[in-house]
């Protein structure tokens, strides 16, 4: 055995790989020592198994042998009777030299004989030989060849081929391979946890790619002149069709549909595939023959005037596209905005069809026509007129709504802002002008709501006219342009509380008081007087 204070030499490394290597040696040793150890007992028990024939064998000589005793004293006993003969102490002589031991002196004439029961036996005798190698047996037998073996393992298992205690290292490697079996354990949660994510992110990306459980609804998407694939990635995420711009990108390119775009508006699903967006982004359907009509919106339409212009140009069903522009709920900001419908409401979306040149085609889903107006709509508002219309405490419905009077009161955009100032002097002092008493919106429900109706609903009519309604109107009276919305958002500081117009001028007068507005009626009454006159021939 080596001595336990002798260094070791050579790497680390090497050394742990040789204790290592010891250290399985050691175990294989054990494992043949505990072998040897069976094959020792299943030897001990055939040993066991001969001895108990043999005692069983030596039982039978000592039952001879009593017997052989006993007829002995049977002589001895008749001897005493007799006078002893000279060749007595030869014969006493002849056994002790048969049985190893000293002659014993001849016995004194005098001394009284003892009985031969109480001699102690020879060791050499039957008898004497036999008794007391059995209790040596059972001595030995309380230490036996497995004890001895299992010793020797314990001895062996307990140091290294270094001979150095190897107790705490086996502790050592036992803490080793748990952690290691922790380690593994760990290592595996980690992989399956990452194979899941893994699987879901793919399931995920792949649902996205084709539309799987995506909104069906056709959208209108605008890609601008010379818009790039990035760009344009963009205004889908922004419009809600897709989430992945870079999968777009990633798939844009593997068609080789980079710069293949058409800038013009197109009509997207979410549900579609982003293989089907492409194309359809691609798709020049000018080169195809589809034709093409712009249509102007004027300020100050109705909704049923557009419709009507609609019909005009081939564009599309007025009555489809009246119903699809009051349903709405396409999804763009302004509608957060909006209020919930309204009975009173003649038109619920109008207002809102913004005053513009339009291009669409002919023969359009009067869906898509509808769609491309709210989108145009939605981009001429800013943050800045929601955070007015919060500053005025007013909603976008109110704002549209006085717009929209401001918009049919107004004969020139120069004096929009005064006619909003006098709306708004009005609207702040409801004890003295609960009545807002505008033309226009009498004339709106004199001439465009009841004429309408299937049926006469006096309740909204009055609601509308300003004239008997308290306040704004239930919803606008026409559709304003921008000039008109921000008057209603920034109008004029003034103490304005009337003002009319000479419709032939398009001149616009106003007065502070209700003196000074019946003097300008009168001004322009005689200026329509005169206007009469001159073209009459009279002087």
């Amino acid at each position: 055995m080596a001595d336990e204070k002798t260094p070791l030499t050579g790497e680390p490394e090497v050394a742990a790989e040789s204790a290592e290597a010891a250290e399985e040696a050691i175990e294989t040793a054990a494992e043949q020592t505990e072998q040897a150890a069976e094959a020792a007992e299943a030897a001990v028990s055939d040993a066991a198994e001969n001895a108990a024939g043999t005692v069983s064998d030596a039982e039978s000589a000592m039952d001879n042998a009593l017997n052989e005793l006993d007829s002995l004293l049977s002589e001895n006993a008749k001897g005493e009777a007799e006078p002893e003969t000279a060749e007595q102490p030869d014969a006493a002589e002849a056994e002790a030299d048969a049985a190893g031991a000293e002659p014993e002196a001849a016995p004194q004439a005098d001394a009284p004989k003892k009985p031969v029961q109480k001699k102690k036996p020879a060791q050499n005798s039957v008898l004497g030989g036999i008794l007391p190698k059995k209790k040596k047996k059972k001595r030995a037998r309380k230490r036996t060849v497995e004890d001895e073996l299992a010793d020797l393992a314990a001895e062996e298992a307990a140091f290294d081929s270094w001979g150095r205690p190897i107790k705490k290292k086996r502790k050592r490697g036992k803490r080793r391979k748990t952690r290691k079996l922790s380690c593994t354990l760990v290592l595996l949660t980690t992989i399956l946890a990452l194979s899941s994510v893994l699987s879901v992110a793919i399931l995920a990306v792949a649902k996205e790619m084709y539309g799987i459980e995506k909104g069906v609804d056709q959208q209108v998407v605008t890609i601008p002149e010379g818009a790039s694939t990035r760009e344009i990635a963009e205004i889908l995420k922004e419009e809600k069709i897709i989430s992945l711009p870079e999968v777009f990108r990633f798939i844009s390119r593997m068609k080789g549909a980079d710069g293949q775009y058409i800038a013009s508006d197109h009509v997207l699903k979410p549900s579609m595939s982003y293989e089907a967006m492409i194309a359809e982004l691609c798709r020049n359907y000018v080169k195809e023959g589809r034709e093409t009509q712009k249509v102007v919106i004027p300020e100050g339409y109705t909704l049923l005037q557009a419709a009507q212009r609609l019909k005009e140009y081939q564009i599309c069903d007025p009555d489809k596209f009246i119903f699809f522009f009051n349903s709405g709920n396409y999804g763009f900001e302004f509608e957060d905005y909006l209020p919930e419908a309204s009975d009173l409401k003649f038109m619920q979306m109008e207002g809102y069809c913004f005053p513009d040149t339009y291009e669409f085609y002919v023969g359009e889903d009067p869906n898509i026509v509808a769609q491309k107006i709210y989108a145009n709509f939605n981009s001429k508002l800013t943050d800045g007129d929601y955070k007015k219309m919060n500053e005025l405490n007013m909603s976008l419905d109110q704002i549209i709504t006085l717009a929209s009077m401001i918009q049919a009161e107004s004969s020139d955009k120069k004096y929009m802002k005064q006619v909003s100032s006098v709306f708004h002097n009005r609207l702040l002092d409801p004890a003295d002008f609960a009545k807002l008493q505008s033309d226009p919106t009498r004339k709106y429900a004199e001439e465009t709501i009841a004429p309408n109706l299937d049926r006469d609903n006096e309740t909204m009519c009055n609601a509308y006219n300003t004239y008997t309604g308290v306040g704004l109107p239930p919803g606008a009276i026409c559709n304003p342009g921008r000039a008109a919305i921000e008057a209603a958002l920034y109008p004029d500081q003034t103490n304005y509380y009337y003002f009319n117009a000479n419709i032939d001028t398009r001149e616009t007068f106003f007065a502070e008081t209700l003196e000074q507005h019946n003097q300008n009626l009168a001004m322009v009454q005689a200026q329509y007087d005169a206007a009469n006159a001159a073209e009459n021939g009279e002087s």
